[in-house]
């Protein structure tokens, strides 16, 4: 995009006459020209957008088929799936990053279907390591593989010099195959010694986790705005005990992906399953029952929030930063909501 262009988008998104313009990175002409294209193009688009939404899925099925059918193959595959459970990439704070994964052809295809906006309010110092905060969830957490695991979304152009790591349970990057794709993308485990020792090493090394996690998918549907948030804190005590300033951030259309069938007695039982089991099973549809509703994405990346290090922070402490967080999201919410979220519910933490 031009700088005559990032200047007028710029200025679309300015909401607020005292506060600095935003850096507003617009999809790329050629990803917005494909995404414009019917017939085959535009197959190929929900084709891709509905594989890669379901590659947790898919991945962990491919496996059991071949452990099933794949004769002498079975001892290879129980060897590599004993792999997943002790490779040392998904702690070591680095983990297993191949640019090449990022950029593969089909990603400009998912980019299409799923324009990406980026919004920055601030650049970023890349000597610095960052804490992400993300919201929402979503069903699928679908916008931090597009946004964060493809190189044609602009994130790098974004945050320029840093090398953002997407956190997930340690348990999905334990799913054969799934686990590769992840660690590819840049996925590091969200258990504390993985975060340590990765802002421990500074020099742009940042991680974004999705704070509320599976508790707030049960809360996503279309329009919804309902984060998951007031009691979660332990990302802003891993901040403050890296000094690593918080940013956060907030996905524009994550909860518009698919839609989530709502009945009180599921309710119940996926209340049971989330707290019992640790994990959350949302039943959800999209166009023709299972396809991605198509709808453009835009993540919107806060001011930073800057902490002091501190390697043993009081409760206070920690108190006051996670108040502080809430409170600038609630304002880049309320900044940017007009701009690309006029239909969409006031945003509710709970």
């Amino acid at each position: 995009m031009s700088a005559k262009q990032r200047r007028a988008a710029s200025r679309r998104a300015q909401t607020a006459p005292d506060e600095p313009e935003p850096l507003v990175f617009e999809p790329s002409k050629d990803i917005l020209a494909l995404s414009r294209q019917g017939g085959v193009s535009a197959a190929l688009q929900m084709a891709a957008a509905t594989v890669f939404a379901y590659l947790i899925v898919l991945l962990p099925l491919v496996f059991l088929v071949a452990l099933v059918y794949g004769g002498w193959l079975r001892i290879p595959l129980l060897a590599y799936w004993g792999f997943c459970f002790v490779d040392p990439a998904t702690e070591n704070g680095v983990g297993r990053r191949f640019q090449w994964a990022r950029s593969v052809g089909l990603w400009r295809y998912v980019n299409a279907y799923f324009p990406v906006r980026l919004v920055v309010e601030e650049r970023l110092d890349p000597g610095l390591s960052y804490v992400f905060g993300v919201s929402p969830h979503g069903i699928l957490c679908f916008s931090g593989q597009v946004v964060v695991g493809s190189q044609q979304s602009g994130l790098d152009e974004a945050l320029e010099g840093l090398t953002l790591h997407p956190l997930t349970l340690r348990h999905a990057l334990r799913v054969p195959f799934f686990h590769d794709y992840a660690l590819a993308l840049g996925a590091l485990s969200s258990s504390r010694e993985s975060i340590r020792e990765c802002l421990a090493r500074g020099h742009g090394e940042s991680v974004a986790i999705v704070v509320g996690g599976a508790k707030e998918s049960l809360y996503t549907n279309r329009g919804s705005r309902r984060l998951v948030l007031g009691q979660r804190k332990g990302f802003v005590r891993e901040a403050i005990m890296a000094g690593a300033p918080l940013v956060p951030t907030f996905n524009f259309g994550e909860n518009d992906v698919f839609r989530q069938i709502e009945h009180p007695a599921l309710r119940r039982a996926q209340l049971w399953l989330q707290s019992h089991m640790k994990f959350a099973m949302p039943l959800f549809y999209g166009r023709l029952g299972f396809i991605p509703n198509r709808t453009p994405l835009t993540t919107i990346i806060g001011r930073p929030i800057v902490v002091a290090r501190d390697p043993r922070p009081s409760q206070d402490t920690i108190d006051r930063v996670h108040a502080q967080y809430l409170a600038e999201l609630r304002r880049i919410y309320a900044r940017f909501k007009p701009v690309y979220d006029p239909e969409g519910d006031d945003l509710v933490i709970v």
